[in-house]
């Protein structure tokens, strides 16, 4: 994996669609590097890795990189949306690039990188063709360009075609155009067919040959009399005339296209004359070539791919009636988030799979959240069972990295402050040996979360702290809760211990806190237990609806006494 990502870091983009200048980039490699030293539990615990494969699984680790960069320059976000919305906007736009792209890449790598000094025609031609296609498809970005142009507004959209148009107007792509057309002109036009003379011994074995005649037209063989006698009119067939060849010399190892081949190169040596003319042609063609600086258009293609991927997510999600939208970038002084209609992706693409299988359809049910302003800027996130509570704790935190790699979110608006990072700790497998249990492996993360964490960090806690006595939980957790809304850190903690949401009036009156705190329910229907999904504002409900999720599993008391009943007869 190391290797493809310094595969990608070796040469810059023809023309950088993910950061405006070679110092944002740089600016941005620094910071990854120093963000490399601190929690990195936010990757597994947002699942960041199926994020990114919904976006592109060719390019899923280049992805991941953006994503654990947490860019906090406004510039650089911005730069992105607004490629992003060129793309969304201008359809044919994407369409255009990315054939473009694909037809360079490919020619480059099958025509053009290996080039070598030609020996033979299929060669040639195979060169001609190289650089024919490379001309059409630079002929289709300016025209393109031409039609629209007015109707690009992102920067590195215009940095894209101006690399292009640039290219297009330079001497060196105007001196290749006109070589390979000269070339074509020459070859195509002054050989079409070659007269062989063949002489023979007294046993009309050929002994020698040599070339008497180069044509323009094509050589049609014209049955004589005695050929229309013999074969009723038909004309000699080409490929049984080299199938029979290598039968009369018993070749069976020489195959028909290695005879045409041999052949192909024994008559471009004899040509040499001309065909020295065409060599010399196509070096000064792949010298233009390679001072017009086009090659190497693979290093832009994942960027390509990193923007349609975003495109296509926001037309699936947008079929299934769920809206994703550009972020509002705050500044992280304003510590600040208000967003509506927020949902997890991840979830999405689960329940969009699970759907195509099943009759129960599984939905994907929305949520709003408020932080900071002038709202409360931390929440205790509690309620019933399997209702939904890490499923929103995820989606605020790909809300939030989304928001920061440029990409639209999952939510109808948004308006969010950058964070310097993310911090996670969600419920992990218990270790075994000294001072390894789940309760002491959580204390040390959060010291070392305590260490580092900012007034402008996000923090997301799943279940923390419950390995212990519900009563010790409680307190570990409250006194947690009071450090971090001091330091003024937002975030969101679920937890099944409804004291904690309790005891936020009483942490809410030490004036010394720069965060406030509320308390927040995964909604259920006060009757059923059912599930509704829905986080709303409020204080826990006193029934976890224990018994629904039970009976969900077959596990009831009236099925329990049924059974009993059965037994006893």
């Amino acid at each position: 994996m190391a290797s493809k990502l310094d595969e990608f870091d070796m040469k810059a983009p023809v023309a950088d669609l993910l950061y405006p200048s070679v110092e944002k980039h740089n600016a941005m490699k620094k910071r990854a590097a120093a963000l490399e030293k601190l929690p990195r539990a936010f990757v597994d615990n947002l699942e960041l890795e199926k994020v990114a494969d919904i976006i592109t699984p060719h390019y899923q680790y280049r992805v991941m990189r953006l994503f654990c960069e947490v860019c906090d320059d406004e510039e650089v976000i911005n730069y992105r949306l607004d490629i992003l919305d060129d793309f969304i906007r201008l359809p044919s736009l994407s369409a255009t690039i990315r054939k473009v792209i694909n037809v360079m890449v490919e020619n480059d790598r099958k025509n053009i990188y290996n080039l070598t000094t030609p020996d033979s025609f299929s060669q040639l031609d195979d060169a001609i063709s190289g650089f024919d296609a490379y001309i059409q498809c630079m002929e289709i970005m300016h025209d393109f360009y031409e039609k629209m142009k007015d109707k690009i507004r992102s920067e590195g959209v215009k940095k894209l075609f101006a690399f292009f148009e640039e290219h297009y107007g330079d001497k060196h792509y105007i001196s290749l155009k006109g070589e390979i057309a000269e070339l074509k002109k020459a070859l195509y036009d002054r050989i079409r067919s070659v007269t062989v003379a063949i002489n023979l011994d007294e046993r009309l074995v050929p002994v020698s040959a040599g070339i008497i005649e180069l044509s323009k037209e094509r050589y049609d063989i014209k049955p004589s009399l005695v050929d229309r006698i013999l074969y009723h009119g038909a004309k000699f067939n080409d490929k049984a005339v080299v199938k029979n060849l290598r039968k009369k010399y018993n070749d069976s190892e020489v195959s028909d296209d290695k005879l045409i081949n041999t052949v192909d190169k024994t008559l471009f040596d004899e040509l040499s004359d001309l065909t020295d003319t065409f060599v010399k042609m196509i070096d000064k063609v792949l010298a233009e070539y390679q001072k017009a600086g086009i090659a190497d258009m693979r290093y832009i293609d994942y960027q390509l791919e990193y923007y349609m991927g975003a495109v296509a997510v926001i037309e699936a999600c947008e079929d299934q009636g769920l809206k994703m939208c550009r972020p509002k970038i705050l500044p992280a002084g304003e510590r600040k988030a208000v967003i509506k209609d927020i949902f997890d992706p991840v979830y999405f693409r689960e329940a969009r799979i699970y759907n195509l299988d099943h009759k129960e359809k599984k939905s994907v049910v929305t949520n709003d959240i408020t932080m900071g302003g002038d709202s409360e800027g931390f929440y205790v996130l509690t309620g019933a069972n399997n209702g939904g509570k890490t499923t929103f704790l995820r989606a605020v935190g790909l809300c939030q990295i989304m928001a920061q790699t440029g990409l639209y979110v999952p939510a109808s608006y948004c308006e969010i402050s950058l964070v310097d990072y993310i911090y996670t700790q969600f419920p992990q497998e218990e270790k075994t040996g000294i001072d390894t249990s789940r309760f002491t492996t959580e204390i040390k993360e959060f010291r070392e979360i305590s260490d580092t964490i900012t007034a402008n960090s996000l923090l997301l806690m799943n279940e923390s702290i419950q390995s212990t006595t519900p009563r010790e939980c409680v307190e570990v957790a409250c006194e947690l809760l009071r450090i971090f809304c001091k330091m003024g850190v937002r975030g969101v903690f679920a937890t099944h211990l409804v004291d904690i949401a309790y005891k936020t009036v009483e942490l809410n009156k030490d004036n010394t806190l720069r965060t406030k705190l509320a308390s927040i329910v995964a909604d259920a229907d006060d009757e059923t237990g059912e599930r509704k999904y829905k986080i709303v504002r409020g204080m826990p409900r006193d029934n976890s609806f224990a018994q629904t999720i039970l009976k969900q599993y077959g596990i009831d008391m009236e099925t329990i006494e049924k059974r009993i009943r059965e037994n006893k007869a």
